[in-house]
């Protein structure tokens, strides 16, 4: 059995953390290790992070003194991370519990060094919201990812062996994960879809992507640097991203609320 290092930076998220930290300790999959990275919070988050790691030895907590954004936060848990496998999960996400087991399985039957899952959403509450999932392609390569900015960090897995050098860039302008995915397509690499909610992405005005305009300035910055693609290209991707991002807001798939909600709940026999 592999280990997964998962790498989780923290900053404010005192509300949020417990359970993103319940959600790895209850995975059917027990090769882990949880690398959290405080990037100076100035509330509990810590605190709670380091009273996790006392009673289990899998969390290791690392903490910044000064705020260097989310890009070095990531790459100071990726410089401790010692598994075959990365996944990625913030610290107002949670997971299902079947999460890593399923993807694991997966990447080994299609042999894949990239893979992403199908996600939800919940409320500041931990509530899985009635309507809203984002679906993925079996395989994403460069043009597809750019219509649809379909890939959510949180449910995202690398397997090292495949991919040796993962790193995040150092400025601190919003979309820094898409910047990475982009690159690892531009090495020839393309992402496996597994079409499955093993993740719920929280919604909260205080979150960096709440703001969608923000958002939408930032992806036309981003495919706009992409010079070695034509420009009326570079603006058929942008609008279809639009177009997708009006769609899922227009005509939000429904999803079966109880269902949803039992793959990421505690149990004690599996």
């Amino acid at each position: 059995m592999d280990k997964v290092s998962i790498i989780m930076p923290l900053y404010n998220a005192e509300r949020f953390v417990p359970q993103a930290i319940q959600s790895v300790q209850n995975q059917t999959y027990k090769k882990w290790e949880l690398l959290i990275v405080d990037d100076a919070s100035t509330d509990r988050s810590l605190s709670i992070a380091k009273k996790f790691a006392e009673s289990d030895d899998r969390i290791k907590v690392f903490h910044h003194p000064q705020n260097l954004g989310i890009s070095a936060t990531r790459n100071s848990a990726l410089e401790q991370a010692s598994g075959r496998y990365i996944a990625f999960l913030d610290a107002d996400d949670t997971w299902a519990r079947q999460k890593l087991k399923c993807q694991i399985f997966f990447m080994n039957k299609r042999r894949a060094a990239l893979s992403h899952t199908s996600y939800a959403f919940m409320n500041s509450q931990g509530s899985v919201l009635p309507v809203g999932r984002v679906n993925v392609d079996k395989r994403l390569d460069l043009p597809q990812y750019m219509k649809t900015t379909q890939i959510g960090t949180s449910t995202v897995m690398i397997d090292r062996q495949k991919i040796s050098h993962i790193s995040f860039p150092k400025d601190n302008e919003l979309g820094e994960d898409d910047r990475v995915w982009m690159g690892f397509m531009h090495q020839g690499h393309t992402f496996c879809g597994l079409n499955k909610i093993l993740t719920l992405y929280r919604v909260y005005p205080e979150q960096r992507s709440f703001n969608k305009f923000e958002m939408a300035a930032n992806t036309l910055k981003r495919y706009w640097s992409e010079k070695n693609l034509p420009t009326y290209k570079r603006l058929y991707y942008f609008v279809n991203y639009a177009y997708h991002g009006i769609e899922k807001r227009l005509r939000p798939m429904r999803l079966n609320v109880p269902l949803v909600t039992e793959r990421f709940g505690k149990k004690t026999k599996e």
